[in-house]
């Protein structure tokens, strides 16, 4: 009689194993950098389709995200969600300019703000300076494709030199801030990121730089990104990768000398080993609680800075 009851009830929600009030610093989060799925290859199942998985992050709070692919541009599946998921949850697409898509070329910029993209992320495995360090993304992509690191060897971008842009990374950034794209700087190089910063500083439109610490370890060199406008981005993602070599001490550290005024907090998790993107979130935002930091200066974070950096209004404390 015990075996009939316990086939006949209902599979347990995983918002019923987490603590109480579990989404406390993530209402009215904008989550700026998710993956779907897929994203590097249809047989990578690392979690759950982006619609289930974006209802997930509604029990959280959370009121939208950027959909990016290291691959191919993310617009139509973010036009997908959005219609399944209505108006309560904003999903929104967008570019990354490695070597597959054309790279950076103003024109690839251009059509992708036509098929609605918000966001445009300059190269992340493509770049010169990930080809260079052979980062996370490249051993993953080089042991699913054989030819993988000659094409990324020879398809490497450069988008400055001696600190100045290159003309077709300057006419990408002028196109992304001309049609009110936010700019992201992937993984380029310290120096590459600071003159895309650069420019759109002088545009009017402040800089996301994507993964501060990939380059540096101390954060005041990010200094001058901050003078510029710019925000830095920290993500769950580097964290839990087995192969990282920081901790949520060293982030804590580092957004301690720069400021969470100058900080948005996102997930960037694909991998198995990984909770889904919301729980990635809430997990990060609940150790930085814990190393100190305030519940309003979570928000700056999670809140505040991503609407600022979309221009979008930022929500209403409830």
């Amino acid at each position: 009689m015990e075996n009939a009851v316990d086939e006949a009830a209902p599979s347990p929600s995983f918002e019923e194993a987490l603590p109480p009030e579990f989404g406390r610093f993530l209402a009215g989060a904008f989550d700026l950098h998710v993956h779907g799925q897929p994203d590097l290859a249809e047989s990578a199942q690392n979690r759950g389709s982006d619609i289930g998985v974006a209802r997930l992050a509604r029990s959280y709070g959370i009121r939208g995200w950027v959909l990016k692919s290291h691959l191919w541009p993310t617009m139509d599946r973010a036009r997908a969600a959005q219609d399944a998921l209505g108006d309560d949850f904003r999903v929104i697409g967008s570019i990354t300019l490695n070597p597959q898509v054309g790279g950076v070329e103003p024109t690839i910029v251009e059509w992708a703000a036509d098929h609605g993209a918000g966001v445009v992320f300059f190269p992340t495995w493509g770049a010169r300076a990930d080809v260079d360090r052979w980062g996370y993304i490249s051993t993953l992509l080089e042991k699913q494709t054989p030819g993988f690191r000659s094409y990324a060897e020879s398809h490497a971008i450069t988008v400055a030199v001696d600190g100045e842009l290159t003309s077709a990374a300057e006419d990408a950034v002028r196109a992304a801030v001309s049609r009110e794209m936010l700019v992201a700087t992937g993984h380029l190089g310290l120096e590459e990121s600071l003159a895309v910063a650069r420019l759109c500083h002088q545009l009017g439109r402040p800089a996301m730089i994507t993964h501060p610490l990939h380059f540096t370890d101390d954060a005041r060199e990010l200094q001058p990104f901050i003078d510029l406008g710019g925000l830095l981005e920290f993500s769950s993602a580097p964290l839990i990768n087995p192969t990282s070599h920081h901790s949520v001490r060293d982030f804590a550290e580092a957004i301690r000398v720069v400021g969470p005024e100058n900080v948005v907090l996102s997930s960037d998790v694909f991998s198995r080993w990984v909770p889904p993107e919301p729980e990635s979130l809430r997990t990060l935002t609940e150790q930085l609680h814990f190393l100190g930091f305030s519940a309003e200066e979570l928000r700056t974070m999670l809140v505040v800075n991503p609407h600022r950096l979309l221009r979008l209004p930022v929500p209403e404390l409830a």
